[in-house]
């Protein structure tokens, strides 16, 4: 008999799923804080802020397509 790919265990789903949430949770923190700033604070900020927030997105959307193909796999 042979095996298919090993489904991915329901914990690590939780932990991609929460490491998302937590990389969300953050970046909406970062807008919330920025919007009410004057604008030339607020640009300051941003591009101080830019490339963190740049590429803690892209890792979200990684995470998120990792999760994806993870719970694909559960679902075989």
């Amino acid at each position: 008999m042979t095996e298919g790919p090993a489904r991915p265990d329901h914990a690590i789903l939780e932990q991609v799923r929460a490491a998302v949430g937590a990389i969300d949770g953050a970046l909406r923190g970062i807008v919330s804080f920025l919007t009410p700033l004057k604008p030339t604070l607020r640009n300051e900020l941003i591009q101080l802020l830019g490339e963190h927030v740049e590429r803690a997105r892209i890792a979200k959307e990684s995470l998120e397509r990792l999760l994806a193909d993870l719970e694909r796999q559960n679902e075989e």
